[in-house]
């Protein structure tokens, strides 16, 4: 049988018409073959059905008309008693059917209108994921695009710093660096955002002693503040070593984010970091508050203060530089750690950021039992990788930073020269595979799903491969371990991860 919303309306009301009309004609010759006057009650059922399930004008004015023909007929030919009292039954159910009517009628057009308003919204919902896809693939392709550079950048830079060089090109190099940082810190800042609004970015629990923690933050900003004549203090009530959980990565993103601001926007006086940290029931509280005697901010820019692509003055934007996202982004770091942050400011004189994150407590360990950061072991020779990079510039870098490390480097510039070198007779050397992710002929991707289904032979199909992609996007890590990859690496490539994934591969 055919669904009945599978049936137009206007269809379903003409079935319903010759339905009732059948029904009218039945109740008609009732009452003419019975004589009864009281048979006249079904035509007001009739007339009153017509009413409560017609929306159709026409539809419900034939039926009503049919009605009334089919009484008027039968009252003439036949001598009817109670003639009078019937007619006034027969008025009063008309007019209640066409109040039904009416009401019918705008039911239909609100459901009408809400299946439209419906469609709108799903049509809107469809665009809205269209665009949110579009945006992320966008931001993936900028991503790579702007890091595929970056990482040749940043490796030649490292590698050139690594030779001889009088001071004067030291000084270059020095500052050659610095400017390649901060182009990275605006395109973590753009990343970051994105994952967030993406629903990406993922939280880390992990063990580290808070007190080490804060001081190397501040050891970090010194450099700056003495550069600008500028006190950087600590006062703190903990003054004892205490382990916690937590995820200390983000939580240096949101000091670093206020304290480097802090310093940015004070040129006179200095900044100072009280922090404490309060046990309540199973959890830790730690709250901070950065105080600091610089500019300040007006009362009418504070609300707006954590919007994203916001500063407190457009000239703040000329004279500071900055994207606008770093506030933004500490705020939504706090909320997703579950905490918060606030502000006190006085144009002129200064502001106080404060802000809270819960902690958990680490598991008590004996002393000495505890290897939480290990040192990193230094790659040793006689380490062979083979790697797979379709950029000449980031193959140059690459071989260049192995080589120094005294690793065995041989290249591919695609999948399908990985596979034909892999499938050679002596490929068993290879220890260790770096695999870019986006190449031409054969990208990373289908190259490890190759090597994993045993197309360049049962010896290698265990062989450990790493991502070595510029595309930072948490969903394109678990697409590359989907694919069967075994770690991750993004560009500009760190040379201290660098070096722990050779070591960890090493020993191995």
């Amino acid at each position: 049988m055919r669904k009945a919303d599978h049936i137009s309306a206007d269809r379903q009301s003409f079935w319903i018409l010759i339905l009732l009309a059948f029904g009218t004609i039945n109740s008609v010759l009732h009452l003419w073959l019975s004589q009864l006057p009281e048979q006249t009650t079904n035509i007001f059922l009739v007339i009153i059905a017509s009413g409560i399930v017609f929306s159709n004008r026409a539809h419900w004015a034939f039926l009503i008309v049919l009605n009334w023909l089919g009484w008027i007929v039968v009252n003439l030919a036949v001598d009817m008693p109670m003639m009078m009292h019937f007619f006034f039954a027969l008025f009063m159910g008309t007019m209640l059917s066409w109040f039904a009517h009416l009401a019918r009628r705008t039911l239909v057009s609100k459901q009408a209108e809400l299946l439209q308003e419906r469609d709108i919204a799903v049509a809107h919902e469809r665009e809205a994921i269209a665009a949110n896809e579009a945006k992320s693939a966008f931001l993936a392709n900028m991503s790579h695009e702007i890091r595929t550079p970056m990482n040749g950048i940043i490796g030649m830079i490292e590698i050139i710093s690594r030779t001889n060089l009088n001071d004067d090109q030291k000084q270059f190099i020095a500052t050659a660096k610095r400017s390649a940082d901060s182009l990275l810190f605006v395109i973590n800042d753009i990343l970051d955002f994105s994952k967030i609004e993406a629903g990406e970015l993922r939280l880390e629990n992990v063990e580290f002693e808070i007190t080490q923690f804060i001081f190397d933050l501040v050891q970090e900003q010194k450099v700056l503040a003495d550069s600008k004549g500028l006190k950087l203090g600590l006062v703190t009530n903990n003054t004892k070593q205490l382990n916690v959980v937590g995820d200390p990565y983000r939580m240096k993103q949101v000091f670093n984010n206020l304290l480097s601001n802090a310093v940015k926007f004070t040129d006179r006086g200095g900044v100072t970091i009280k922090y404490d940290v309060v046990s309540i029931d199973d959890t830790l509280r730690f709250s901070t508050e950065i105080h600091d005697t610089g500019i300040g901010i007006c009362d009418s820019a504070i609300p707006s203060l954590f919007d994203s692509f916001s500063q407190a003055d457009t000239s703040t934007t000329r004279k500071f530089g900055g994207t606008g996202l770093g506030l933004a982004i500490t705020k939504q770091l706090c909320e997703l750690m579950g905490g918060d942050i606030a502000i006190e400011s006085t144009l002129g004189k200064g502001s106080i950021f404060k802000f809270t994150i819960p902690l958990k407590p680490a598991e008590q360990t004996e002393p000495g039992d505890s290897d939480e950061h290990p040192e990193a072991l230094q790659p040793v020779m006689n380490l062979s990788v083979l790697l797979v990079e379709d950029n000449d510039i980031n193959q140059e870098v690459m071989l260049a930073i192995l080589e120094n490390m005294g690793v065995n480097v041989g290249a591919a510039n695609d999948g399908l020269e990985a596979i034909d070198i892999l499938e050679a007779s002596d490929s068993t050397h290879f220890d260790l595979i770096f695999m870019d992710c986006q190449m031409p002929n054969l990208d990373g991707y289908e190259t490890t799903r190759r090597i994993r289904a045993g197309h360049t032979g049962e010896a290698l199909r265990q062989i450990p491969i790493v991502a070595l992609t510029a595309n930072a996007m948490d969903s394109e890590k678990q697409k590359c371990f989907d694919a069967g990859m075994n770690d991750y690496l993004t560009k500009p490539i760190d040379i201290g991860s660098l070096k722990n994934t050779l070591a960890l591969y090493h020993r191995n």
